[in-house]
């Protein structure tokens, strides 16, 4: 049975067409889009997303993913408690999604990051947020790992999932600014992590300094279907050559978000 199916009946079907098939589930959370035409039947919706899929709160994602801290406004539309654990690839994070950003949508992406990764490096992950990059690396392998992340809420939730999955040993905490790193960090990495905010590909400039040659940056950045291969050719002259290169999810209509794995050549 379908969301559509179960709400047949509660919502006129001229309106019900306009219902997003497509909501994000973290851990005993829903978050769905409610468009304005079904602002009537919103509770409607969620008690419906709740029964089919067994989740505790539902809460409207009311705009986009903003500011420093990375973080988007909720209306809670069914339940109450909006921390959660949620578990992916043996994995588990504790988050409250309303005060620091989580996303499922990229699981896949960040486990072939954590394939790439061999013992005994030295790894920095800026924006780390609650840790979904930087812990699957940390139970695999023999690594140490410096963590980056700018919300305190988020810093606290990173902590708490380190010691969760056994992996506070070899994680170091900052909470502190990405854009300080190459001053505040006095070591180079093998590799950098970087799940770069919405048009803030200057960062990857503060980085170079402290990666070692022939190490390795894993860029998330956003662009234009039309512009990244421009972007990506342009790397060289910052003396990276792209090894890997993906669109791995859309952000909007004819811009997506990309994965590049950039090596270090001089």
């Amino acid at each position: 049975m379908s969301l559509h199916t179960l709400l047949k009946g509660s919502i006129p079907e001229d309106k019900l067409r306009h219902l997003h098939k497509g909501y994000e589930v973290v851990g005993k959370i829903a978050i769905v889009n409610v468009p304005a035409i079904l602002e009537d039947y919103k509770y409607d919706i969620a008690e419906a997303v709740a029964s089919f899929q067994g989740t505790t709160t539902v809460l409207r994602k009311l705009d986009k993913i903003k500011g420093e801290l990375r973080v988007a406004d909720f209306e809670v539309l069914f339940g109450r408690c909006v921390e959660t654990i949620h578990k992916e690839n043996g994995c588990a994070y504790c988050v409250d999604v309303t005060k620091a950003y989580f996303s499922t949508k990229q699981d896949s992406a960040r486990m072939r990051i954590a394939d790439c990764v061999r013992d005994g490096e030295d790894i920095l992950c800026l924006f780390a947020g609650v840790g979904p990059y930087l812990i699957p690396i940390a139970k695999r392998h023999a690594v140490r790992i410096v963590a980056v992340e700018k919300n305190n809420v988020a810093c606290r939730y990173l902590m708490k999932n380190t010691k969760l999955n056994r992996v506070s040993d070899s994680v170091d905490v900052v909470c502190g600014d990405a854009v300080a790193v190459g001053s505040m960090l006095r070591m180079q990495f093998d590799r950098i992590i970087m799940p770069t905010p919405y048009g803030c590909d200057f960062f990857l400039d503060t980085v170079l300094s402290i990666l070692k040659p022939g190490g390795m940056v894993h860029f998330i950045t956003f662009k234009g279907y039309g512009e990244v291969d421009d972007f990506a050719s342009g790397l060289v002259e910052k003396g990276l050559e792209v090894q890997y290169m993906k669109r791995v999810g859309n952000v909007a209509p004819g811009v997506g978000r990309y994965v590049l794995d950039l090596v270090k050549c001089r």
